[in-house]
């Protein structure tokens, strides 16, 4: 069933880039968590429930901040019921117009193909060892 997990995400991943949010939203389940204290975010919660909250408590903030946003997934590695996700950002800080290039690590949890829960990381290594494989 991972190759199917890691179908999900990739496809979820695509609409949202793609901006269909509404399609995103279909594979992400209405009571899905998330957790970001390890890669905390200026004003926007490190916890939450709930895919309207995801929409508007994290993403929508934390879209808020940038310009010239972009994305793209580098690394998939299927984990079972978790797909570990590099991913590259780059985008301009909306106030100053500072740069950011960097990757992240996102944890997603697949159950009965919808994402249920969310966790982001500074470093593959950190999503790793959180998932007992470091």
């Amino acid at each position: 069933m991972s190759a199917a997990n890691v179908e999900v995400v990739r496809q979820g991943m695509e609409l949202f880039l793609g901006g269909d949010v509404e399609g995103w939203r279909r594979t992400i389940d209405p009571h899905v968590g998330w957790d970001i204290s390890m890669h905390p975010l200026p004003d926007v919660p490190n916890h939450g429930r709930g895919r309207d909250a995801l929409l508007t408590d994290m993403l929508a903030v934390y879209m808020s901040g940038w310009t010239d946003y972009t994305a793209e997934p580098k690394e998939m590695v299927d984990e079972g019921d978790h797909v570990v996700v590099v991913v590259h950002e780059t985008a301009k800080m909306r106030d100053s117009g500072v740069p950011l290039d960097r990757d992240l690590v996102q944890v997603w949890t697949v159950s009965e193909g919808r994402v249920t829960f969310l966790r982001v990381f500074r470093t593959k290594a950190e999503a790793l060892e959180a998932l007992g494989l470091g």
